[in-house]
């Protein structure tokens, strides 16, 4: 074996320097190295030498190029592959974290609460994954990391592609089962060649068992003992050991371990929809809240005469953040209001703060005039603050133009947690806020302030799709799929909601609503010549290739206005035409490309570069297969977002 670690060790010097052995298993040793390409500390699954033969070069590459596609936030990515020593190898980013199989051996069986969090997080996974044509097989705890309260799905480099979208060939040859015995259901154990995304949820049920009861459903003495088993065996109920469990959830489990493909859950997106029935409700699995934020500080109260048409121009205000039909009349009916507040109160905070954000926001629509209306937006602030500092819309107004127009995300994080402390029942203060915390990596955070963005205003759709967005940059797509839902059904042509919903249902493998949203996007933007394209090449090519055939459409629209103009200026928003690139390329899995952009932005903006990588709503581990992604953010001081 240390013969074969030198050999190894000597075919990768010219890239890896190997430090150790992380795992080992039966398909193949796990080893820890750095990556002077990416610089960065990696993992190396390198397969061994009868699995390697067995695959072979050709077709291991092909199946690499698939599973290089699954860029997830729940779904560990690859960053490459190859062959060394005659042995075949892929390269992930190293976590540095325990797998769900260190956390039952050392701790023991998982309080279902968080039994649940691991599938909803799977199960998002494997739906994205699923609706793209690739199958994991094999499903189990040494294959999930527990990482900051969430589950990332690991190892897809042997995955194959469906029967559904490959016409039934396996990639990985005829005869060659892959996968772990105590998870592998029936029909994959039998060898049957026709595999689809049922196998995976067979096995999630087989691991969410493990981890309720301690140990596998289904036992066996010998290899065959355990085939017959999966094949034979009643399906266990995991309430006979749990009395916590609730029957609901128990059944689910059971439906997932299934004989019969049929009597599953039909794919993914239906078992996640069957786990939040049984949860009750989907916030029943996120981690548990905080204690509230403190209330309100004691503050200068509103003259009478100015509350009435203040609380007016805010519910029109919000209505009208978004755009899209008469958002300028909107706007216009908010102003009004809040002249007339301000003419009772002429020092007032609330409505100096309030006013300075509608004045930006009328400029940001092309309202107004930007150079005039920045101004006196800035004078409105400064005004608010030295009325009256304890009043914490101003903070929350001064926190957003930090953030988003000065590039000053420390003042910004500073500002806005102000903010919210001293006005926790502002909408906008929460929202904003949760917006910062997701930028700055703190997700579970900016999922509860969107939440009670939500529930203080349900009828602004922009606090619905911060909602939404904080769900899709946890790779809760099909979650994000409802409050986008309700926001489009408050405002039809919300088209942030529109790109959002394509985006998560595609992701979430519902390819017929992502279909409708994007058509209605090229309607309501009057293109219906891409919008009967797109139509036509999904009668004839399905949907998967005609998203990237309109992709590429759009793209080649972005770059070519991105030779008429200048792509890195605010232009009626924050975001860029650059910003439009890289989304769109993202899409692609062009991620050099995209890089070229982002590397391009931070040149002209430096201060822009951590909400690039993390604010659009694209996955920026993709970028980590550039050399250059890791070197830029070490420059920038982001380190941490690696």
């Amino acid at each position: 074996m240390q013969h074969l670690n030198d050999e190894l060790r000597e075919a990768l010097a010219g890239r890896f320097a190997i430090q150790r052995e992380i795992a080992r298993g039966g398909m193949g040793t796990v080893l820890l190295a750095h990556d002077g390409r990416l610089d960065r500390d990696v993992a190396i699954k390198v397969l061994s030498p009868e699995l390697s033969a067995q695959l072979g070069a050709d077709r291991f590459e092909r199946e690499i190029r698939m599973t290089a596609r699954l860029v997830h936030p729940n779904i560990v990515p690859l960053f490459d592959s190859g062959e060394a020593a005659g042995q075949l190898y892929f390269v992930m980013p190293f976590i540095d974290s325990g797998t769900l199989r260190d956390r039952l051996e050392s701790e023991g069986r998982r309080p279902a609460a968080e039994v649940m969090r691991v599938l909803a997080d799977l199960g998002e996974a494997l739906a994205y994954a699923h609706a793209i044509g690739i199958i994991h097989r094999d499903v189990k705890p040494e294959n999930v990391f527990w990482y900051g309260g969430r589950a990332l799905l690991a190892d897809f480099g042997i995955a194959t592609a469906s029967s559904a979208t490959m016409d039934g060939r396996r990639l990985t040859g005829t005869g060659l089962v892959l996968g772990t015995l105590a998870y592998m259901s029936p029909e994959q154990a039998s060898g049957e060649r026709k595999l689809d995304g049922r196998s995976d949820i067979y096995a999630l049920g087989c691991m969410a068992y493990e981890l309720l009861a301690g140990e596998p459903p289904f036992a066996g003495d010998t290899p065959m003992a355990l085939v017959a088993a999966h094949l034979t065996a009643a399906v266990p109920a995991v309430s006979t050991v749990r009395s916590d469990i609730e029957p609901a959830f128990s059944a689910l489990l059971e439906r997932m371990m299934a004989k019969q493909t049929d009597d599953r859950p039909t794919n993914a997106a239906a078992f996640l929809a069957e786990l939040r029935r049984s949860a009750a409700a989907p916030a029943t699995v996120d981690p548990a809240p905080e204690s509230a934020a403190p209330r309100r500080a004691a503050a200068a109260i509103m003259a009478p005469e100015a509350r009435e048409p203040y609380d007016r121009a805010v519910v029109v205000m919000n209505t009208a953040m978004q755009g899209g039909p008469g958002t300028r009349d909107k706007l216009e009916m908010a102003r009004v209001y809040f002249e007339k507040a301000l003419a009772a109160a002429p020092n007032d905070a609330h409505v100096l703060a309030k006013l300075a954000d509608l004045t930006h926001i009328l400029a940001i629509r092309g309202f107004n005039d930007w150079d005039d209306s920045f101004r006196r937006s800035k004078e409105y602030r400064l005004r608010a603050l030295a009325a009256d500092d304890t009043i914490g819309e101003v903070h929350i107004s001064l926190g957003a133009l930090f953030l988003y127009w000065e590039d000053d995300f420390e003042t910004a994080g500073t500002e806005l947690a102000l903010g919210a402390k001293l006005a926790p029942d502002s909408a906008d203060g929460r929202r904003m806020y949760g917006a910062w915390l997701k930028i700055a990596g703190r997700r579970d955070e900016a999922l509860r302030e969107m939440r009670e963005a939500v529930r203080l205003a349900p009828n602004a759709p922009f606090m619905r799709v911060g909602l939404a967005d904080v769900l899709m940059t946890l790779g809760r797509y099909d979650e994000a799929v409802g409050p986008l839902r309700e926001a489009l059904r408050l405002s039809a042509r919300y088209e942030a909601a529109l790109e959002r919903m394509e985006m998560a249902c595609h992701r979430a493998g519902r390819h017929d609503e992502a279909l409708d949203a994007r058509r209605i996007m090229h309607g309501m933007r009057g293109d219906t010549e891409r919008m009967n394209v797109l139509e036509a090449d999904v009668a004839r090519d399905g949907w998967l290739l005609a998203r990237e055939q309109d992709l590429r459409r759009e793209l080649g629209v972005l770059l070519a206005q991105a030779e008429r103009e200048d792509p890195f200026t605010d232009v009626r928003g924050s975001r860029q035409l650059s910003d439009r690139i890289i989304i769109t390329l993202a899409e692609l899995g062009e991620w050099r490309q995209a890089m070229d952009w982002v590397e391009r932005g931070y040149y002209r903006r430096p201060g822009r570069l951590r909400r690039v990588v993390t604010d659009l709503p694209y996955d920026h581990h993709g970028l980590a297969i550039d050399p250059r992604y890791a070197r830029l953010l070490r420059t920038a001081g982001l380190s941490e977002l690696l």
